[in-house]
């Protein structure tokens, strides 16, 4: 989850480093640093915070001038965020610098025998095990030190080590994690994630496991640890730099909010038609004979993609004529129902790295089910490890809390839904066409809420100011709408933000109910809607304070609700697209009232790339 960058090249690489690592910092910003080479000697200067305190730090501790180096950004997982812990770290003598990602697993008994060999640690970092060993193991050729101490290691890691032996080389690994090198002119790069490097190149390699990239002044050559030389084949990433940029937004989050309708409409460009939709994605894999042997469909995520895996499982069990289940990545590996080749496992990850997810793919692999990967990162690990994969071509996403990431999962999930239902004869094919005219006009739709709903909710945002506690309720699709928007509350706001099945709070949860409690309650759904009612005047009778959420052509909510806000009606199972967008914007003014970092919440980072 942390950030990795490198530079080797003829420019200065204090600034190229620092500018790339604040493109990256949404991957980890508790604590930074750089190790630079002057092509003699390699200077290492870190600290705890953001970049902005690295940058404040080497205005006090100034580096030499250098042509080469490595960055880091972390996301604390070993020892608590300070300068000590942060990269890049050395060992005893810092003959070898490392930055890594990820976790190495068996750190403790490789801990354990360093020191019993004399060697002094001096961070709580998992990491610094890595120098360490490659001091004990260094045969004085620095390539084949690395290919030596690599097998020691267990777990997933990306790395860039640096030699004080060998100052003008670089050497990058990949284990189970992205690390990606850029191809620029007369110069390399290296990154974690691509959109850090756009403004310099758009030609990439991810490094593969098994791999070793040896970076040089002169050339970049890629080999295995067995020292077969390869040929990598390079990737042209698709994003322009300027989709990087704030513009005219306070915040990404708010940028990426406003997103939406575009975010939309690419997911659905060249997959709708009239007569139904389009995936040629699928269709060398997913064959009629193979789709005829599918028995179940599991669908696997984490965090918000597992909201929008909810959804979707919701709308296949009206329009499929098979089984359905939703599972966190986290749990599926070690806790999943009998796997086979008759299984389809569909997997939701919007970077593509999230290691959870990667785990749980590996583990449907091993029992023969076929897998569909469901990601916004084109290139990304779970792309490569996948039968097949449908890009939801939302553009990057810089702020850490998904917001057009998810819309673009339920639409993708909606055509892939429709899609499976035309190929399998699904019970509910028949009602599909009022399905399809509603995605024909959802970027409209989309538009039309976020005219709606932005200013009236800058003003609730005002009410929740001294809240700690906040309720959502909803019924079907709207309590995994309320699920979601308690999590962005949780994520941006740092709000204390509960959603519950809306028929169940009688059952208990009504307890919490107090005089003046803010309560959400989402009202889009016409077939439950008078039960939702009933549920509203419940929490009413506690004299909560109620919001409602429902659509323009309703005229039962507002008679029982304190205040209520209206979004465009659309096909019922599109409705948590439209309803999550007054839900984000809440959590977004609420978080900038507060007076948080919306972009990156505390204790938070994008792709989750540790189990």
């Amino acid at each position: 989850m942390s950030g990795i960058v490198g530079y080797i090249g003829k420019r200065k690489a204090k600034p190229i480093l620092l500018d790339c690592l604040e493109r990256l910092d949404y991957r980890g910003y508790d604590s930074a640093g750089l190790a630079i080479s002057d092509l003699k000697q390699i200077e290492i200067r870190k600290t705890e915070g953001r970049i902005k305190d690295l940058r404040d730090l080497l205005l006090v501790e100034p580096m030499e001038s250098g042509v080469l180096g490595i960055g880091h950004t972390r996301w604390a997982t070993h020892g608590n965020p300070s300068s000590v812990n942060a990269h890049p770290l050395g060992g005893c003598t810092n003959q070898f610098v490392v930055a890594h990602n990820g976790i190495i697993e068996n750190y403790p008994r490789l801990k354990q025998e360093l020191v019993k060999k004399g060697h002094t640690f001096t961070t709580d970092t998992d990491t610094e095990v890595i120098p360490h060993l490659l001091e004990e193991n260094d045969t004085g050729d620095f390539e084949e030190t690395v290919c030596k101490v690599l097998p020691l290691l267990k777990g997933s890691y990306a790395l860039a080590i640096m030699s004080a032996s060998h100052p003008n080389q670089i050497i990058a690994v990949s284990q189970d994690n992205p690390f990606v090198i850029g191809f620029g002119k007369e110069e390399t790069f290296l990154t974690s994630d691509i959109p850090a490097l756009l403004s310099y190149t758009r030609e990439f390699y991810p490094i593969k496991n098994g791999e070793i990239a040896l970076l040089t002044p002169d050339k970049v050559t890629i080999k295995t640890c067995c020292g077969e030389i390869l040929s990598p084949n390079h990737i042209t990433a698709a994003y322009n730099p300027q989709d990087m940029m704030l513009q005219d937004y306070d915040h990404f989050m708010l940028k990426e909010i406003f997103e939406q309708p575009k975010a939309v409409e690419e997911t659905l460009k060249d997959r709708l038609d009239a007569d139904g939709v389009r995936l040629p994605e699928l269709e060398d894999v997913l064959t009629d004979e193979r789709l005829q042997n599918v028995r179940k469909i599991h669908i696997v995520a984490s965090g918000t993609s597992y909201h929008s895996g909810m959804i979707g499982k919701k709308v296949m069990d009206h329009l499929l004529e098979i089984p359905v289940s939703v599972s966190y990545s986290s749990d599926f590996h070690d806790e999943h129902p009998t796997l086979s080749e008759s299984n389809l496992v569909i997997f939701l990850s919007q970077s593509g790295e999230t290691a959870d997810t990667l785990s749980a793919l590996r583990e449907a692999k091993r029992h023969g089910c076929t897998v569909i990967a469901v990601t916004n990162t084109a290139g990304s690990t779970i792309t490569r490890k996948a039968d097949c994969t449908i890009l939801t071509k939302a553009g990057p996403e810089m702020a850490v809390a998904s917001t057009k990431s998810y819309t673009a999962q339920i639409t993708l999930l909606m055509v892939l839904t429709i899609w499976l239902a035309d190929k399998t004869g699904g019970a509910g094919e028949k009602d599909v066409s009022d399905l399809l005219r509603s995605l024909a006009r959802l970027k409209q739709d989309v538009e039309s809420t976020l005219i709606m709903t932005k200013d009236a909710i800058d003003q609730f945002a005002q009410v929740t100011y001294d809240q700690d506690h906040l309720f959502l309720i909803g019924r079907g699709f709207d309590h995994v709408l309320a699920l979601e928007g308690a999590l962005k509350l949780q994520e941006v706001a740092y709000i204390h933000a509960d959603a519950y099945a809306a028929g169940e709070m009688k059952h208990g949860t009504m307890a919490l109910i107090t005089p003046g409690v803010p309560v959400i309650a989402l009202a889009t759904q016409p077939h439950v809607l008078d039960k939702t009612i009933s549920n509203i005047k419940e929490v009413k009778a506690r004299e909560a304070f109620v919001v409602g959420i429902t659509t323009v052509d309703d005229e039962l909510v507002e008679s029982v609700v304190d205040e209520v806000m209206y979004i465009p009606s659309t096909h019922p199972f599109l409705m948590p697209i439209l309803a999550a967008i007054p839900l984000q914007l809440l959590a977004y003014y609420s978080g900038t009232v507060r007076g948080h970092d919306v972009d990156r919440p505390r204790n938070l980072a994008k792709s989750l790339t540790v189990e």
